[in-house]
C-alpha cells in the first residue's frame, strides 16, 4: 500500500536512511578509521554464535594464534559446592580445554593470573588466589568465606598446562614412555597438565610474573618460609628425582600420570625443584637458643640464572633484666643473598642492622621493608628487549565489576571489540 500523506513518505525516508547508515560495511570502515563503532555491529547475536557457557575472555596468546578465556562453576543445587575452573583456546571456536587446579576444594571465586614465559611458547601457568573482601562476590562465595576462611594464611593454586600443538603431534602415532606416563602409553606433548597447591602468611607475598617468570622453563613460588624453583620440561630420556614433587601430574582427561621408577626410552615429563629455606639462612647470623624468630618475609628479583633475594625478619629477645615477668622486646633486620639456580649455591650479599622496634606497628616495619625490596629490585634490575617478555593476563576487571571492552594484540595491531 502506498503512502497516504507527505509525512508517512518522510517516515519512510528517514528509516531508509537509518537502514542505510547501520549497513555493516559502514560500521567496519568506521571502525577502521576511528577505532571504535558508534552502535554495535550486530543488534541480535546469531544463533550459531550463541554460547552456552558464560566465559571471561582474558586476551591473546603471545603467539597471536589463540585468545584464551575461562569459565567457573559453583553448582547451583548445592550451596556448598566448590568451584570448578576450565580454561579454553580459541580459533574463533573452542579448540582446547583443561581443567584449572583439578583435585582442589575451592570454595570462593579466584583472582586469576595467566603468564607465558618469555621465550618458551610450549606451556603456560595458571596463578590464583582467593579474592578478600570483594564487594562484587555473590552470595555463595561470602557464605563460604565466612565458614571457610583463615585470616592466618592464604592458599595459592597452580596449574602447568602445555599449549595446544600447532599440528598433529609426530609422537603420537607409535608408543611412547615418559617420566610420568598413562596406563594407556599416551604421548604427553601435546597434553599434559600440573598442578599444586601451598600457603602463605601475612603480608601474603603476592605473584610477580616479571620477576618469578623471567627465567624460561623455571617458576620461583615464595611460601614466605622459603623459595621453592621448579622446572618444568620435556626431556628426551628418563633422569633419576630423589627429590619430592612439589606437583601432580596429570592428562588432559585428569588421570594421574605413574611416577616412572626405572629407566625408560622416548619422552620424559621432567619436574626439578630446588628449595631455599630462609631460618636455615638466618640461623648461620643469628643464634635461636638467644632469639625467637616470629616472622620471616622474602622478596626476590631474578638475574641470569641467579636470584637476589631480600629476606626480611621479626626477632623476639629478652632483655639482661633479672625481672621474673619480663617482656621480650622486638627487633628488626633482614638480609640480602644470592642463590645460584644453575648449582644451587648460596651466597651472602648483605646482613642489615638488628634495629630494636619502638613504637611501631608490625604494618609500619613491613612497609619500610617492601622499601628496601624496591631498592633491591631497581639495583639488580637487568632490561629486557621488547621481543623478549611475559605475556600477562589476569581477571582483574570482572572482579572490579566490570569486563574488557577490547581484547589487543599489540604486536601483531589486532583489536577485538566486545
Amino acid at each position: 500500500m502506498a503512502p497516504s500523506s507527505k509525512s508517512e513518505k518522510d517516515d519512510g525516508k528517514q528509516k531508509a536512511k537509518r537502514k542505510h547508515k547501520d549497513h555493516v560495511v559502514k560500521l567496519l570502515m568506521r571502525g577502521k578509521l576511528a577505532g571504535q563503532f558508534s552502535q554495535r555491529l550486530f543488534r541480535k547475536l546469531p544463533p550459531r554464535v550463541w554460547s552456552v557457557r558464560v566465559h571471561v575472555f582474558l586476551g591473546f596468546t603471545k603467539c597471536g594464534r589463540y585468545i584464551l578465556s575461562y569459565t567457573s562453576d559453583c553448582g547451583e543445587d548445592d550451596d556448598f559446592s566448590f568451584y570448578t575452573y576450565h580454561l579454553y583456546w580459541w580459533e574463533f571456536k573452542p579448540v582446547h580445554h583443561v581443567r584449572l587446579f583439578a583435585g582442589e576444594e575451592i570454595y570462593s571465586d579466584l583472582y586469576l593470573t595467566v603468564c607465558e614465559w618469555p621465550n618458551d611458547h610450549s606451556k603456560i601457568v595458571i596463578f590464583g588466589f582467593k579474592v578478600r573482601n570483594n564487594q562484587h562476590l555473590n552470595q555463595h562465595s561470602v557464605l563460604m568465606n565466612l565458614m571457610m576462611s583463615d585470616e592466618n594464611n592464604r592458599d595459592i593454586y597452580i596449574t602447568i598446562a602445555s599449549m595446544p600443538p600447532p599440528k598433529p603431534c609426530s609422537y603420537c602415532c607409535p608408543v611412547s614412555f615418559s617420566h610420568f606416563h598413562t596406563h594407556s602409553g599416551e604421548c604427553l606433548e601435546p597434553g599434559y597438565v600440573l598442578n599444586s597447591r601451598y600457603q602463605v602468611v601475612y603480608p601474603f607475598p603476592t605473584f610477580q610474573p616479571a620477576f618469578q617468570l623471567k627465567k624460561d622453563q623455571v617458576i620461583l613460588l615464595n611460601t614466605s618460609y622459603s623459595l621453592v624453583a621448579c622446572g618444568i620440561s620435556l626431556c628426551p630420556g628418563y633422569e633419576d628425582d630423589k627429590v619430592q614433587l612439589p606437583f601432580t601430574v596429570t592428562d588432559l582427561k585428569g588421570r594421574n600420570l605413574q611416577l616412572v621408577t626405572g629407566p625408560h626410552s622416548g619422552q620424559v615429563v621432567c619436574v626439578e625443584q630446588l628449595t631455599l629455606d630462609f631460618e636455615y639462612l638466618i640461623n648461620e647470623f643469628c643464634s635461636f637458643s638467644d632469639y625467637d624468630c616470629c616472622d620471616i618475609r622474602g622478596q626476590c628479583v631474578l638475574k641470569p640464572n641467579t636470584v637476589m633475594i631480600n629476606i626480611g625478619l621479626l626477632l623476639l629477645a629478652f632483655s639482661n633484666s633479672d625481672e621474673e615477668h619480663c617482656r621480650p622486646n622486638t627487633y628488626h633486620s633482614n638480609l640480602q643473598v644470592s642463590w645460584d639456580l644453575n648449582t644451587g649455591v648460596c651466597c651472602t650479599v648483605g646482613v642489615g642492622d638488628l634495629t630494636e622496634v619502638k613504637g611501631q606497628t608490625s604494618g609500619s616495619v613491613w612497609s619500610s621493608y617492601r622499601k628496601s625490596c624496591v631498592n633491591t629490585v631497581m639495583k639488580w634490575l637487568v632490561p629486557e628487549s621488547s621481543s623478549r617478555y611475559i605475556n600477562r593476563m589476569t581477571n582483574e576487571a570482572l572482579h572490579k565489576g566490570s569486563s574488557l571492552q577490547v581484547l589487543a594484540d599489540s604486536d601483531r595491531c589486532t583489536w577485538i571489540v566486545l
